[in-house]
């Protein structure tokens, strides 16, 4: 895939689960393995200078993530901006020349939605890109040309990156790839979906 010798991939897995309860939601299991190694394999699928993880302190994450490198987020309660400030400071700090961002709990975000995106980039790479399920809000996974970095370490809160996407290229993806986990609710429709797939799509 041309482009990707200075693309940095982050999987941001730090968020407190609070709506999960007590067991943290990205080690629950969905199908026979644990909710972040889903979006982690889909990382995986696309070629990068380097696949990182910003996540808490829990070892088990990192080993459900093999072929990460863990980045410890120290303040996981600054929201979801703290991750994305440790993400964006260590893809700079590499001379990336764009870092695509993956939240952890969104397992069905597959391999294919993320190549379209680098596609997209390798085509204009002077915008960042988001996600969209059809007619919903830009969100992401999203990527971001090295120029955006410097305004993604001064978010602040738990709005994350969307502040940048006013003027951001979209891609779309089918709604039930952007299904995300807040709570054991939510994790067992998903593996209800995850049994109604043809088993040749639940690797």
């Amino acid at each position: 895939m041309p482009g990707n010798d200075g693309l940095v991939i982050a999987l941001l897995g730090a968020g407190r689960s609070s709506r999960f309860g007590r067991e943290d939601k990205l080690l629950a299991m969905l199908g026979d393995r644990p909710l972040i190694a889903w979006a982690a394999q889909a990382g995986l699928g696309i070629p990068a200078a380097h696949h990182l993880l910003v996540s808490g302190p829990d070892a088990r994450l990192a080993a459900a993530c093999p072929g990460y490198v863990l980045l410890p987020n120290p303040h996981p309660e600054d929201g979801l901006a703290s991750s994305l400030r440790i993400a964006a400071g260590a893809a700079r700090g590499l001379g990336t020349t764009a870092l695509l961002v993956l939240l952890a709990d969104m397992p069905f975000v597959d391999a294919g939605h993320l190549a379209a995106m680098v596609t997209q980039w390798d085509r204009d790479g002077s915008q960042p890109l988001f996600s969209r399920r059809p007619g919903g809000p830009p969100q992401p996974p999203a990527l971001f040309p090295a120029a955006f970095l410097p305004m993604i370490e001064a978010l602040q809160g738990d709005r994350g990156a969307r502040a940048l996407a006013g003027d951001a290229l979209i891609v779309e993806t089918q709604a039930d790839r952007m299904i995300d986990i807040d709570t054991p609710a939510d994790l067992a429709r998903a593996a209800d979906y995850l049994r109604a797939l043809d088993p040749g799509e639940q690797t």
